[in-house]
Parts: C-alpha cells; sequence; structure tokens
C-alpha cells in the first residue's frame, strides 16, 4: 500500500465520524442526556484526530494520482480547497471535543454549553465536509457525473 491508499482508506472517517456525532449531538440535546453528550464528544474527537493524516497524506496522494493520464490540477484543486476549509473546521471541532472530555467532567453547564457549540460548527461544517467528499470522488469516479434523469430503472412496456 501507498500513501494514496492510506488517505483513501482514512479520508471516510472525519466525514461519516463529524456525521455521526453531529446525530448523537442533536439525540443528546433532544433527550438532555449526559452519556449521549460524552459519546458525541469521544466521535467528534476521533473525526478530528483522523482528519490530521488525511490532510497530510494528501499532497503526497495528489503527486501519485497526477501520474495517471486524464487526473489534472483542475480535477483535484477543488478537492484540495474544500479539503483545507473542512479540515481546519474539524480540527477546531476535534479540539473542544477533547476540551469538553476533560472540562465537562467538573462542569455539567460546561458540558451542555460545548455540546451546543459543537452543534453549531459541525452544522457549519458539513458543507465542507460534503463538498470535499464530492470534489474527491470527482477525481476518479466517473459515475457521480452519470446523469440520473437518462437512467431507466423500469423497462418500457409500450
Amino acid at each position: 500500500m501507498n500513501t494514496a491508499h492510506y488517505h483513501l482508506i482514512l479520508s471516510h472517517v472525519p466525514v461519516i465520524g463529524m456525521a455521526f456525532a453531529l446525530f448523537l449531538n442533536i439525540w443528546a440535546l433532544i433527550k438532555s442526556s449526559h452519556d449521549l453528550r460524552i459519546a458525541s464528544l469521544v466521535v467528534y474527537a476521533i473525526a478530528g484526530l483522523t482528519a490530521i493524516p488525511v490532510f497530510f497524506t494528501g499532497d503526497i496522494s495528489a503527486q501519485i494520482v497526477h501520474t495517471i493520464p486524464g487526473i489534472t490540477e483542475s480535477l483535484t484543486e477543488p478537492h484540495e480547497e474544500m479539503a483545507l476549509y473542512f479540515f481546519i473546521g474539524i480540527s477546531i471541532i476535534g479540539a473542544l471535543a477533547i476540551a469538553g472530555l476533560i472540562f465537562g467532567k467538573k462542569s455539567k453547564i460546561f458540558l451542555h454549553r460545548i455540546t451546543f457549540i459543537l452543534f453549531v460548527l459541525a452544522m457549519l461544517n458539513s458543507y465542507f465536509a460534503l463538498a470535499t467528499a464530492y470534489t474527491g470522488g470527482k477525481i476518479r469516479h466517473n459515475e457521480i457525473e452519470f446523469k440520473t434523469d437518462t437512467l431507466k430503472l423500469m423497462p418500457d412496456n409500450d
């Protein structure tokens, strides 16, 4: 396996992790559950920590993928730009989650406030998560460009 393999394998964790943490966070806010708040912080922290190797293997992966015919800078540049914004956002979210795990043990009010702040930040960062995943998929997944209106799921019975 090379760096591009590691990048592709790990790249799903921050995106899916943040989505799962956001779901837990929303459920924790609805249920006012201490345990769900802690669980969402743990998942946010894992997503944030996993984003570090994903981000730093990106440049080497781009060098590898640029050796493939048809893969140009115009395909990778939008992904790199969105990835930078997502990385900044998920890093802040992960750091705040770790702070919440540390300081939330002593103060339930702090834990409640940090989970609400993380909810807002994760909602805002969701755009960059989706844009990063979408632009990354466009690099080697041509099926993303497939027009579904031309797809016939059922044969014509005329």
